[in-house]
C-alpha cells in the first residue's frame, strides 16, 4: 500500500537526535564531579566560577585538547567553532543577557567604590551598590565635595547604574565642564560588568597568539603560561553553565534552532567528560 506524506515526515521526526536531551544526560556526571570535587562550596556558581578561575581536570582538560593537533583537539576546537556559530544564529536569552561567545567572558566589576578620591579643589565619593544577580543594581550614589571645608557640590542617588540618567539631571548639566567630565570618567570605572573578548583579530605566528577554529581564531594569551587557553576556558564553560541554566529553570524554547545549539554543546560536554573519568 501507498505510504502517505504525513507518514514519512513523522518518520523522519522520529529520526532526529533529541540533543537537549543528551546535554542533560552529560551534565548529570559534570554536576557530579564538580559538587564531589567542590564539597565546601555552597552554589553551582560558586563552583563554577572555580572551575574557570583555577586549575582542575576540566580546565585542564579544555587546555589539552585547545593545545593539541592531534585528532582530538582539532575536532574539540571545530567542535568549538560550531557552537560559536548556532550561537550566533540562534539567539537564547538568559538571565544575563544573550547567550553568546560575544560577551561569555562577562565578570562582575570587583571595584563598586570610589572612597573620597581628591582632584584639584574638589572630593570624588561614588559608590554601586550590587543586588543578587550580575549587574542587577540596588543604588549608585555620587557626592561631589569641596575639599577645604567639606560642603556637598553635589549629590545624586539612583536605583541603576544609569550614565545617561545621571548626565540628564539638571543640577549635573549645572556643574562645570571639568566636573563633569571627571564624573563620568569616575562613574564609567564603577561600571557593573565588565566584558572582554574571546576572538583575536590581531593573529601573531610567534609566539602564536591564536587557535584557529575553523573560520574563528580565538585568542591564546602568551602571557599566561599556566594556561594559555584562560580566554576560551573561561567563556566555554560559562556558556556550558548558561546553557544548563536556561533549561533546567524552563526558560529555553525548545524549538530547531535550540536543538542545533544543544548539539554542538553536548559534543564538547561529552568531550569534556572524558578528561574527568
Amino acid at each position: 500500500m501507498p505510504v502517505n506524506q504525513e507518514n514519512i515526515n513523522r518518520w523522519v521526526e522520529q529520526a532526529e537526535i533529541d540533543y537537549i536531551g543528551h546535554f542533560i544526560k552529560a551534565w548529570i556526571p559534570f554536576n557530579a564531579w564538580y559538587n564531589n570535587h567542590y564539597p565546601t562550596l555552597n552554589t553551582d556558581r560558586e563552583k563554577i566560577s572555580t572551575i574557570k578561575s583555577q586549575g582542575n581536570s576540566v580546565r585542564n582538560g579544555i587546555h589539552a585538547y585547545m593545545e593539541s593537533d592531534s585528532q582530538e583537539g582539532l575536532e574539540f576546537r571545530s567542535n568549538i567553532s560550531a557552537l560559536y556559530y548556532q550561537l550566533q544564529q540562534n539567539q537564547i536569552d538568559g538571565r544575563d543577557g544573550r547567550i553568546w561567545f560575544d560577551s561569555a567572558l562577562k565578570e562582575k566589576n570587583p571595584v563598586n567604590e570610589i572612597n573620597n578620591r581628591d582632584i584639584g579643589h574638589n572630593r570624588y565619593y561614588l559608590k554601586r551598590t550590587d543586588g543578587v544577580y550580575m549587574g542587577e543594581i540596588t543604588e549608585m550614589k555620587v557626592i561631589l565635595k569641596r575639599k577645604s571645608d567639606g560642603s556637598t557640590i553635589y549629590p545624586y542617588t539612583h536605583t541603576e547604574y544609569d550614565l545617561a540618567h545621571l548626565q540628564s539631571q539638571a543640577d549635573f548639566q549645572a556643574l562645570s565642564q571639568v566636573r563633569r567630565e571627571l564624573i563620568r570618567l569616575l562613574f564609567l570605572e564603577l561600571e557593573p560588568i565588565k566584558i572582554d573578548t574571546v576572538l583575536e583579530t590581531n593573529k601573531v605566528e610567534t609566539p602564536r597568539n591564536y587557535y584557529q577554529c575553523d573560520s574563528y581564531a580565538l585568542r591564546r594569551d602568551t602571557s599566561n603560561p599556566n594556561c594559555y587557553s584562560i580566554h576560551v576556558c573561561k567563556a566555554l564553560i560559562e556558556i556550558l553553565y548558561q546553557l544548563r541554566n536556561v533549561l533546567f529553570h524552563g526558560e529555553l524554547v525548545p524549538n530547531y534552532g535550540a536543538q542545533k545549539v544543544y548539539k554542538e554543546a553536548y559534543h564538547i560536554l561529552k568531550m569534556i567528560l572524558e578528561k574527568i573519568k
